[in-house]
């Protein structure tokens, strides 16, 4: 079933994609190297990682080329690469996909730039710039186009560039921090109207990923990292009337003896992740420092959640 008919005629919660660009650590990646061309020059460990994370429960799995945009790409010295490094990555993501399951084809912001007159680029140049790298990830066989980054009129203009050029499905994600007025994009969208946007701009599920869900002075707060993205949850919800993702960080990440910790534990997300349901969401998992072992657990929380519900009568 494709993920259109699944969200439309199933009450199925699905999980996210397991954040290869923190997890492939375990594999080797050093910190160090391009996203992309590590993955295109590893990759048995590349499906491996993805295999692994289809058993540990996962519904979707990410190409990560979140750093092989143009802007991302030339940083690195590897802009002549875009079309290889998303081709590549969707294509072998997509040769050890299961039945069910979906590939997302990542896109990001343009970070280090930005759309005029902040930055440098112009709406012209980041339409081509989308179009080169979401043709690449389409020709790849990706299911699915996941557009996620904190420049929220740079997002809608890949919203735009993907439904241009397909008829699959777009789940848009912004990235927001927790302040002392709640949550913000970067550019200071409250979660209702980020949300809206996405969802007028064509996105077909609209929700949040990554970001700071908890300011440092609430570090005494017995609420786990995870948590805290139920609040935002409910305002996503508020703003759209589209399926809700969510995805936030295993908390914010720690140097412990030269090795880099995230705090948030799997009983954490699993303990969390019902309450994101009861908030509205559809899709959810984690983020950066998301292990294997957080979504083994948290697939075991939402299969318990749907059999109380079937006994209670509430899934019928």
């Amino acid at each position: 079933m494709d993920l259109f008919n699944r969200l439309r005629n199933t009450d199925d919660i699905l999980l996210h994609y397991y954040p290869l660009h923190s997890a492939l650590m375990d594999w080797g990646k050093d910190l160090e190297s391009h996203l992309s061309e590590w993955i295109c020059t590893h990759k048995e460990i590349y499906q491996e990682a993805l295999l692994k994370s289809y058993e540990a429960g996962c519904d979707f799995c990410s190409t990560s080329t979140q750093a092989a945009s143009p802007w991302r790409a030339a940083v690195f010295g590897l802009r002549h690469k875009v079309h290889e490094h998303n081709y590549l990555s969707a294509k072998w993501a997509k040769e050890v996909t299961p039945p069910e399951r979906y590939v997302a084809g990542f896109v990001s912001s343009t970070n280090p730039d930005f759309l005029q007159p902040v930055g440098n680029l112009t709406p012209e140049e980041v339409r081509d710039g989308y179009k080169e790298q979401i043709s690449a990830l389409l020709e790849g066989g990706v299911d699915l186009i996941m557009v996620v980054g904190n420049q929220l009129d740079v997002s809608v203009i890949a919203i735009h560039v993907a439904k241009s050029l397909s008829n699959l499905p777009v789940i848009a994600q912004n990235v927001f921090y927790r302040g002392k007025k709640g949550y913000r994009t970067l550019m200071g969208h409250d979660p209702v109207t980020a949300s809206r946007t996405l969802q007028d701009a064509g996105a077909d599920v609209v929700g949040a990923s990554c970001g700071l869900m908890k300011r440092s002075e609430d570090s005494s707060d017995p609420r786990s990292y995870f948590q805290f993205a139920t609040s935002l949850v409910r305002e996503i919800r508020s703003g759209c009337t589209v399926p809700v993702s969510i995805q936030p960080n295993a908390g914010l990440a720690q140097n412990v003896e030269g090795k880099t910790i995230y705090p948030a534990t799997p009983d954490e997300l699993a303990e969390a992740g019902p309450e994101w349901v009861e908030a509205g969401a559809r899709i959810i998992g984690g983020c950066c420092g998301t292990s294997l072992e957080h979504y083994r657990k948290l697939r075991r929380a939402i299969e318990a959640m749907g059999k109380e519900r079937s006994s209670s009568g509430l899934g019928s």
